[in-house]
């Protein structure tokens, strides 16, 4: 293992919310984490014209014209997904496993393998369904420009599971390399803390020899402002992207 390595290891890091007594704290979050998806993305296009600029004139010109259309319409679809502004798969594993691989799709190399493996157990509550999928948008992008930084490929498992009660869990695991040593988290994973908190949840950090992104979130009956809902379904889903 490098130092590297060794540095991000076996440590376990719960994320504070920023506004912990706020109320509206997902609204709070809408501005906050768009300014942050578009700032991945422009750092991604910087950084494949930079790469470009070796190549001759005439093969730089329709790679890099078509990887920054492929890169916008990607970034498009995820905003959509993010904000609601057009219509998205019916169910929670479309919708996660949409966003886990656009996502990858998104911030990953030309040249990286990197594979989506999505499940879903139960019936995650309505209420939750936007934040979870804003939370998974984070966890997995962290997962691709961290975990996987400088490697040819590797996979990302997306889980997320909810009880009888409501109660739900999303957890991202990958098997990278994690933060640069020293580092504690970015605001890609504050903004999951502030979202978790809206809905009364926690998230959570760990790292071992792997990474494991946790989000907690309490049934949204628990929760003044959510209503009441029927019990959940049992149901499972399962689908490896």
């Amino acid at each position: 293992m490098s130092e590297l390595q060794a540095g991000a290891t076996g440590r376990e890091t719960w994320i504070e919310p920023g506004w912990p007594e706020r109320g509206g704290m997902e609204d709070e979050c809408d501005f906050r984490q768009l300014r942050h998806h578009t700032k991945n993305v422009l750092q991604r296009v910087l950084l494949q014209i930079t790469q470009a600029q070796g190549l001759r004139a005439n093969v730089c010109g329709s790679w890099l014209l078509a990887d920054l259309r492929r890169r916008i319409l990607l970034s498009a679809e995820i905003s959509d997904a993010l904000f609601g502004l057009t219509h998205s798969p019916e169910t929670m594993l479309e919708r996660l496993r949409a966003m886990s691989e656009g996502t990858i799709r998104l911030l990953a190399e030309d040249t990286q393998a990197i594979r989506a493996e999505v499940s879903v157990a139960g019936d995650c509550p309505k209420p939750l369904r936007r934040l979870v999928l804003r939370a998974v948008h984070e966890f997995v992008g962290n997962a691709v420009k961290h975990g996987m930084r400088a490697r040819d490929g590797g996979t990302i498992h997306v889980l997320l599971a909810t009880d009888i009660d409501g109660g739900t869990t999303l957890v991202v695991t990958d098997d990278g390399v994690g933060f640069d040593s020293g580092q504690n988290t970015g605001e890609g994973l504050e903004i999951a803390g502030d979202l978790a908190a809206s809905a009364g949840g926690t998230v959570s950090l760990r790292r071992t020899h792997e990474t494991v992104a946790t989000l907690q979130l309490p049934s949204p009956r628990e929760k003044h402002g959510f209503g009441s809902r029927a019990g959940c379904d049992a149901t499972t889903e399962q689908e490896r992207g």
